[in-house]
């Protein structure tokens, strides 16, 4: 199943890449040293097992502003939200309910332009957040609230549409620094897990798009190459 979403993930940056490749106008970024970028993606867990199959994520959302600072590298500062729901059928307690996480992050990374339309970034962003797990468990047991350090490098694509807008397909891996325990979810039972699977860190393959806007730089779809 999360293949499935992974490999139409892939289809839909595809068809996006050649539909803006199609179009006639062609990106001049006369200034890029200043941009928001909107970043929203779909979680898949990863390394421990039981935050792997107990939780299902469904959006992980990083709002960030950028400065380049050199010709080709840049820091930026954000946040991030993301949301996972309890996965009920593979559960050992049967319940229902998520996690949320909320945090801020920095990040420095490299950033060039292949040519006029298409450039490449890479980045790591290092932050810190509060995940707070709230079930139909949890109820009766307290809600968990877990704060926790994380990093989570970036690779993106990025396709310019004009002068000030561009749109990127981003691949990146987040990695909390907690361990996911069943208890999280207000479970008495361990599903099976032992201790050293759940020693794991917590960790997510992040699949999605994003928006970017350059600051400076007026919109004109009539500039050519």
């Amino acid at each position: 199943m999360k293949r499935g979403r992974f490999l139409r993930s892939i289809r839909i940056a595809a068809c996006m890449l050649l539909a803006v490749n199609s179009l006639s106008v062609y990106g001049q970024l006369g200034d890029d040293k200043l941009n928001f970028t909107l970043e929203a993606a779909l979680p898949s867990g990863r390394a421990n097992p039981a935050y792997r199959n107990f939780l299902n994520g469904l959006v992980n959302v990083q709002p960030k502003i950028q400065y380049k600072f050199a010709k080709t590298l840049f820091v930026a500062a954000g946040a991030r939200y993301s949301y996972y729901t309890v996965s009920e059928f593979k559960v050992p307690e049967k319940t229902t309910g998520g996690a949320n996480s909320f945090g801020g992050f920095v990040e420095i990374g490299w950033n060039s332009w292949q040519t006029r339309r298409f450039g490449l970034e890479a980045g790591l962003k290092t932050g810190f957040a509060q995940t707070v797990f709230i079930t139909g468990l949890t109820r009766a047991t307290g809600i968990q609230r877990v704060n926790a350090a994380f990093f989570q490098p970036t690779i993106s694509l990025i396709l310019a549409a004009d002068e000030a807008v561009a749109y990127r397909w981003i691949v990146g891996y987040n990695v909390d620094m907690y361990n996911f325990q069943p208890h999280h979810l207000g479970m008495t039972a361990q599903g099976g897990y032992t201790a050293d699977d759940l020693r794991k860190p917590s960790q997510s393959l992040l699949v999605g798009f994003a928006f970017t806007y350059y600051f400076g730089n007026d919109r004109d779809p009539y500039i050519n190459d």
